[in-house]
């Protein structure tokens, strides 16, 4: 008898000894919890969250996925403007590739922020309140549907987020070349600074903006990037594609550039190939339309232009040129308006100065 219990009693240390370690730690490891919503350790789940404003309504729909080791939580943001398509179907594409079991730590995915922008198909605002979802951030719990939408965003979702990335595109009416990630160069602590640095870096495009002017002051952080700086919590921006179209060039490179920012925090082993050194836009400059009028482009997205050099003009309703838009300086044309109706105080086009 005493020699069977003992046989019996190796044979159940012998099995704890073998259990994976994941398995122990996820039994440690909190669940997420999104409203009504618990995500447990070594899970995934896909749901739609429901924000509602007096008459009108819409939904977020989301992507958790909770690893079965401890770790950083990375937070993805698409569809903050509803035309931009590239990180929304990047991220379409990416979530149901990640694993639970191999993620340490967390990611949550907005795949579609905007909604009645993308079923709307409308550029910068929404149909259902005309605001802008990247000009009314942090937001308000009472105000409109826009504002409620950065407002679940930022004290639902922010706080659960060691990074955020606001994953943009040249909206359906921009010419945007070539893709790249940007910044706060200036704004928040040391720590968040280096930090977003460091990851503008890892997510491996060509060129990263330094935002130098953008936000000088904390308490005006409207965008859903600088919102997340408020906070104290690492942001880069991306920005890949636009027109509007099903651009695969930069939906493989914003899948691309996501992996290798949950590799750069730990949340994956994923090993990948060294970049070339970033090219640092350091100065951005904007020709707006000094009225309303149609736009004729005339030098595409992602050329380099001299100062004076035409980019495109303006005419009125009957074809008489009204405003010539010219290089302000010497660089990279970076965005370009693509259509022709132009409001006074759009911006026309985008010239940047690189370190290289």
């Amino acid at each position: 008898m005493n020699s069977m219990f003992i046989r019996l009693a190796v044979t159940v240390i012998a099995f704890l000894l073998v259990i994976p370690e994941k398995s122990l730690v996820a039994a440690d490891k909190e669940p997420i919890i999104i409203r009504d919503i618990s995500v447990a350790s070594g899970t995934k789940v896909t749901t739609d969250i429901s924000i509602a404003a007096h008459k009108a309504n819409t939904s977020v729909p989301i992507t958790v996925v909770n690893g079965n080791k401890p770790g950083p939580t990375l937070l993805l943001l698409a569809g903050v403007h509803g035309s931009e398509y590239s990180p929304i179907v990047a991220m379409q594409k990416l979530a149901p590739k990640l694993n639970p079991q191999d993620i340490s730590g967390a990611v949550i995915i907005v795949h579609i922020a905007n909604m009645p922008a993308y079923l709307g198909r409308t550029v910068y605002t929404s149909p259902i309140d005309d605001k802008n979802l990247n000009r009314v951030f942090p937001g308000t719990p009472d105000g409109s549907l826009t504002e409620r939408i950065a407002y679940f965003l930022t004290s639902e979702l922010y706080p659960l987020a060691d990074a955020v990335l606001d994953m943009h595109s040249g909206d359906g009416n921009e010419q945007l070349r070539p893709s790249w990630t940007g910044y706060y160069g200036t704004a928040g602590s040391e720590d968040v600074i280096k930090a977003s640095r460091a990851m503008a870096h890892a997510f491996g495009i060509e060129y990263i903006v330094e935002f130098q002017w953008e936000l000088t002051n904390i308490e005006n952080a409207i965008w859903a990037g600088s919102a997340a700086i408020a906070k104290n919590i690492p942001s880069i921006d991306v920005e890949a594609g636009g027109m509007g179209i099903y651009d695969e060039q930069a939906i493989a490179q914003i899948e691309d550039g996501v992996r290798r920012i949950m590799s750069h925090m730990g949340i994956t082993d994923e090993v990948f190939p060294a970049k070339p050194p970033a090219k640092i836009i350091t100065d951005r400059q904007s020709i707006k339309a000094p009225e309303n009028g149609s736009w004729v482009p005339l030098i595409d997205a992602g050329n380099k232009v001299n100062k004076g050099d035409l980019i495109g003009y303006m005419t009125d309703w009957h074809g008489n040129r009204i405003f010539e838009a010219k290089a302000p300086i010497d660089g990279l044309l970076l965005l370009r308006f693509e259509a022709p109706p132009a409001l006074k105080g759009e911006t026309l086009a985008v010239v940047a100065t690189t370190t290289k």
